[in-house]
């Protein structure tokens, strides 16, 4: 990536709560500050930052994502705890490694993001949509249930096809970097974060034949709600929508996206052993 000149605007985000954040935030600016930079605590859009430093975890990289995304702002995440699939960099190597970021010497690992949109019939079931809502998701994008007692009923269509007929707790749609999380715990397959595709995931299904899907990042993903007493639409774990029968969300892979940088080369395979304890050297 290329050297990021003194002066420029540099965004912090930290973990609200955290009891380690606020100061390791403030400690950062000053030491941006000190050399020549312009930190801005959690910086808009625009006009664009340089660059973004995350001090939290992945749910604080979800949020710092989904607001800089629009400005094609690369996210330098710093873990404050266990080690995230997004916040990759500790504590105490956050400053060895912003110098090298800052002098040109990271690493950009581009990560897709999901354009959702929700369209509503406008008079009932049958009659013309109407566009309810255009949102953006890193990590995956979830129809389900509102009650705990409830189910929905969905249709699944892929590219106009229809695919499939769910009676479940909920279905998912997850990117690659969502399919290390939800998905992967409803049963999904992981992805690489490079591949260009979606992961279609039901939860709970109420038929044993009904498993994860996998299809082209260019295809339309539509879910068709039938039936529900309560559903609602939730993007990355944070956003939510309640839902009405007849609605339709709509996924496709958007052409915005994430740039998450570190100051080592990436190394996926190495991040799921630590992560999900599969054995194995670490080297």
């Amino acid at each position: 990536m290329p050297t990021i000149a003194a002066g420029a605007r540099i965004a912090l985000y930290a973990k609200p709560g955290h009891p380690q954040a606020p100061r390791l935030a403030e400690e950062l600016a000053g030491w941006l500050a000190a050399r020549g930079y312009d930190p801005v605590a959690d910086a808009p859009a625009d006009p664009a930052p340089a660059l973004a430093v995350v001090l939290g975890g992945d749910g604080s990289v979800l949020h710092a994502a989904r607001r800089l995304a629009p400005a094609g702002t690369p996210i330098f995440a710093v873990h404050l705890g266990t080690l995230g699939f997004l916040a990759e960099t500790a504590a105490g190597d956050l400053y060895p490694s912003l110098e090298a970021i800052l002098a040109g010497r990271g690493h950009r690992q581009r990560r897709a993001l999901v354009r959702v949109r929700v369209l509503r019939p406008a008079g009932g079931e049958g009659s013309a949509e109407r566009e309810v809502a255009v949102l953006y998701a890193l990590r995956e994008v979830v129809v389900g249930k509102a009650s705990a007692a409830r189910i929905v009923q969905l249709d699944l269509a892929v590219g106009g096809e229809t695919v499939a007929r769910y009676r479940a707790d909920g279905v998912l749609v997850a990117t690659p970097t969502g399919s290390t999380a939800y998905s992967f715990s409803a049963g999904g397959p992981v992805l690489h974060p490079a591949l260009p595709a979606l992961v279609i995931t039901p939860v709970c299904p109420h038929a044993l034949n009904q498993r994860p899907l996998v299809v082209p990042a260019s295809a339309e993903v539509a879910l068709h709600l039938r039936a529900a007493e309560s559903a609602c639409l939730t993007l990355d774990g944070q956003q939510v929508l309640s839902l009405e029968p007849g609605d339709r969300v709509l996924c496709m892979a958007s052409p915005l996206a994430l740039d998450l940088v570190t100051a080592a080369p990436p190394r996926f395979y190495a991040h799921l052993r630590a992560k999900l304890h599969w054995g194995g050297e670490h080297k």
